[in-house]
């Protein structure tokens, strides 16, 4: 089956955006490759962007954090619950809050660090990344790859303040969220919902085509627009959660 996310508000968008970089800068942390390397680098410039990008992104993430925590709270008392997983997700929630309590806009370790301040323009330049334009990353790329890897571990230490609170709220916000069947006639679906931060689609990988999502948090267009440009669509069916985060 093709997942995709696609965020109603712009909080959700953010949560995603930073997803993304978690999940590239973990897949590139033993820098088997020179495009790891880069690609790690890369993540870690887009997370300093994204946090100073921000404004309210510590409120934002406590205050889901809380509705969270109450959600999970109110099943402590239902006898047809898991009291041993929700006693595991309230612990996850409380670490996200620890790691929350850490997060500072002030300078950091990242934003501090001379090679990633040296690189971080010429991303923005065509091949700005060589040994003429950035000798300090030339010089640090060449040294034995154990060396580089206790860098990197301290850089991703860096983001556990944002990273394990987000990825907590993400994946309890998918974990209550059903999904249901859905119909997209000639490949487009129009339908009004509650308020919510993101949907979810699932369908399948025989379909040659992808989804396009228009709307604001209750009114949800999706279209499917075909992978072969002109090709015919037809209907498709799919599964559609809507994702309202900690509301009870």
């Amino acid at each position: 089956m093709f997942v995709y996310d696609f965020p109603l508000s712009p909080k959700a968008r953010t949560y995603l955006k930073f997803e993304t970089i978690f999940n590239r800068v973990a897949e590139c942390a033993d820098l088997n490759t020179n495009s790891d390397t880069l690609s790690l680098l890369r993540g870690l410039i887009d997370f300093i962007d994204l946090v100073d990008g921000s404004g309210a992104l510590k409120i934002d993430i406590g205050k889901d954090l809380d509705k969270l925590s109450k959600r999970l709270r109110g099943w402590q008392d239902n006898p047809e619950a898991d009291q041993t997983l929700v006693s595991e997700l309230l612990e996850q929630v409380k670490e996200g809050h620890s790691a929350l309590n850490n997060f500072t806009r002030q300078r950091t370790v990242l934003q501090n660090d001379p090679l990633i301040e040296s690189i971080k323009p010429r991303f923005l330049t065509p091949s700005g990344v060589n040994c003429f334009d950035t000798p300090l990353f030339f010089f640090w790329n060449q040294l034995p790859v154990e060396e580089k890897r206790q860098v990197i571990g301290k850089w991703l230490h860096e983001l556990d303040c944002i990273r394990i609170p987000v990825t907590c709220i993400l994946k309890l916000w998918r974990l209550f969220s059903d999904f249901q069947a859905r119909l997209a006639v000639n490949g487009f679906m129009q339908e009004t919902s509650e308020p919510c931060e993101l949907i979810i689609i699932k369908y399948p990988k025989h379909v040659r085509g992808y989804p396009v999502v228009s709307g604001f948090q209750s009114n949800i267009n999706v279209r499917f627009l075909p992978f072969v440009k002109g090709a015919p669509v037809g209907d498709i069916s799919f599964e559609l959660a809507y994702v309202r985060g900690g509301i009870l």
